[in-house]
């Protein structure tokens, strides 16, 4: 019964009750009818004592007072092969005449029969048992007599059992016939009722379904087609709320259309997921790019475009919710290069869905090849004439005796030496971003990456007085990188909190293990002017100087891009953080 209808139980309930309310008056009137068919009886057996007393005593009268002779044949005339039974019982309880026995003298006593009995003791009685001389149950009618002239004490009239059987057959026969055809009525009509019930509920279900179809007149509920008024106020509220939800939907629809002709006139793909990680929809851009994206609707990121590190940040999402939007690099079928941008969408901080926009770089990355090969080219060109300029400026110093002269000298020694610098910093650069010099990771401890970028640096410092200090604060440990390149990390960090820290102040450089991450956490922090928070991310940028905002010395603007390139070949990442002075941070794998 599970899985049954609703109407199917109804009218299940409805043959319960229609069975229960016909089997139990049956059953009662069926036990009534033979206990009034017995009663019946018993009153014809007492109706027949009282007629066959008549008949003796009618017989007594014309026999003058001697009837012993003519009462057997007498009876025997009235109830020869008759279904009464006659017995005449004396005083002694002795059977004088009984109409079923051939020899009386065979017969037992009677006198503790119970309707003999009763009769003794009361005048009359009756009984129903079972015959123990003729092994069939009897109703009897006893009652005590008086007749002149004869031992006769007690005339008992017996009507078989049968007969009261038969009458009650009859009666039952007539109740059942009605019981049943009352019960075949019911039954059609609560069939019928569960049916118009059903049909009723259908409606419902019908109108309810077709609620979010735009336009339809289905999902109304005509108040004549319900089986009573109690389901009135039921079909006005589905009305109701029919006639509300196709405004929502004609809304939604209107928002959707608007929303897709926006996805379809941007120029990057756009792959929306939810939170189960299925896509939802993709705009026109997308398709282009990955023509299997045209039917992804319900299906697995990686089943439309073969990308693992899209279908791993899409599935990252589902058990934590990054600060920052997933990024990374990837290239379609064509040949083309992608920056997808995973962006997730929080609601009650749970993801509802997410969104991949995928910006096509390839015109962009070429043009970063071009300007990479260029600068590396051009710093490379550089350095012979720069090396001559420099050589031929000293030379000149010695033989030039001139004031204003040697002040000339001295101005094209100090840009030439600058130059030298930022070209060296730009080859550098450059050889970092094209990963032609690899980087040999090993462990090292976190004390001599610090003391090395100390040493490199020591007479930056003292040359405005700066103190160094290092703090260790779990001790010392071992990170994964190499040497010389993060050495030279921190020397540029250095450099560039000595050229804004007040003189005579202290430069603190610090580093911790974060067992939790897996990576060590290098700082390095002055009490200098800082680092305004919307120029903290531009400050790793090439070329980019806050010398404005900060003040001191002039820079190449080159040293916290080699810084942010070389961390990230590392694996880790830079940054500035919050606090008094400048702070600059950087994550390096422990070991």
């Amino acid at each position: 019964m599970k899985n049954t209808t609703f109407s199917i139980k109804i009218f299940f309930c409805f043959c319960v009750v229609i069975l229960f309310s016909v089997l139990v008056p049956c059953g009662y009137f069926l036990h009534s009818i033979k206990e009034e068919s017995i009663d019946l009886t018993r009153e014809e057996a007492f109706r027949e004592v009282s007629f066959v007393q008549t008949c003796i005593l009618d017989e007594v009268k014309k026999a003058g007072g001697s009837p012993k002779s003519i009462l057997p044949e007498m009876l025997k005339t009235f109830y020869s092969g008759g279904e009464h039974r006659v017995t005449l019982i004396d005083a002694e309880g002795v059977v004088l005449y009984d109409s079923f026995a051939k020899n009386v003298a065979e017969l037992e006593n009677h006198r503790y029969h119970e309707e003999v009995a009763l009769a003794f003791a009361r005048g009359e009685g009756s009984s129903v048992r079972l015959s123990a001389s003729l092994d069939t149950p009897f109703v009897y009618a006893a009652r005590r007599v008086s007749i002149p002239g004869t031992a006769i004490n007690v005339i008992r009239v017996a009507a078989p059992l049968s007969l009261v059987e038969n009458h009650a057959s009859d009666r039952s026969r007539a109740l059942m016939a009605g019981a049943v055809a009352a019960l075949v009525f019911a039954v059609g009509f609560a069939a019928f009722m569960s049916m118009r019930f059903r049909r009723s509920l259908q409606l419902m279900i019908t109108s309810v379904e077709n609620l979010a179809t735009p336009g339809s007149r289905s999902g109304r509920i005509s108040l004549r087609a319900l089986p009573g008024d109690e389901f009135a106020p039921l079909a006005a509220a589905v009305n109701s709320m029919a006639q509300r939800m196709e405004v929502q939907v004609n809304h939604i629809l209107a928002q959707k259309a608007q929303l897709d002709a926006v996805l379809n006139s941007i120029a990057e793909g756009v792959l929306v997921v939810d939170h189960e990680g299925c896509v939802r929809s993709v705009n026109a851009t997308l398709v282009r790019l990955f023509p299997r994206a045209a039917h992804a609707e319900g299906l697995q990121p990686v089943e439309v475009i073969p990308s693992p590190e899209l279908q791993k940040g899409i599935e990252s999402l589902k058990h934590e919710v990054p600060e920052k939007p997933v990024q990374f690099e990837m290239d379609n079928m064509s040949g083309r290069k992608l920056q997808v941008l995973i962006c997730p969408i929080v609601g009650e901080s749970k993801l509802l869905m997410a969104v991949a926009v995928f910006h096509d770089i390839t015109e962009m990355s070429v043009l970063m090849d071009m300007r990479r090969d260029f600068v590396a080219n051009v710093s490379h060109e550089l350095r012979t004439p720069l090396t001559a300029i420099m050589g031929y400026a000293e030379s000149l110093k010695r033989y030039v005796t001139e004031q204003r002269a040697l002040h000339f000298l001295e101005v094209i020694d100090r840009n030439s030496q600058y130059m030298a610098t930022m070209v060296k910093d730009l080859l550098q650069l450059s050889s970092i971003e094209n990963g032609s010099i690899p980087m040999d990771t090993k462990p090292i401890s976190a004390s001599t990456i610090i003391h090395g970028g100390m040493d490199l640096c020591r007479t930056s410092a003292e040359a405005k007085k700066l103190e160094f200090q290092e703090e260790l604060k779990e001790g010392d440990f071992s990170v994964n990188a190499d040497a010389e390149y993060l050495t030279r990390v921190v020397r540029n960090l250095l450099e560039n909190a000595c050229r804004y820290a007040p003189e005579g102040s202290r430069i603190i450089v610090s580093a911790e293990p974060d067992r939790e991450s897996g990576m060590a956490v290098f700082r390095v922090a002055d009490s200098g002017p800082g680092i305004p928070p919307e120029l903290r991310v531009r400050v790793f940028e090439r070329f980019y100087r806050v010398e404005k905002h900060r003040g001191g010395q002039v820079s190449t603007g080159l040293g916290l891009a080699i810084c942010k390139h070389v961390v990230e070949r590392h694996g880790g990442c830079i940054g500035v953080e919050d606090g008094p002075g400048c702070i600059m941070r950087f994550t390096i794998p422990l070991a």
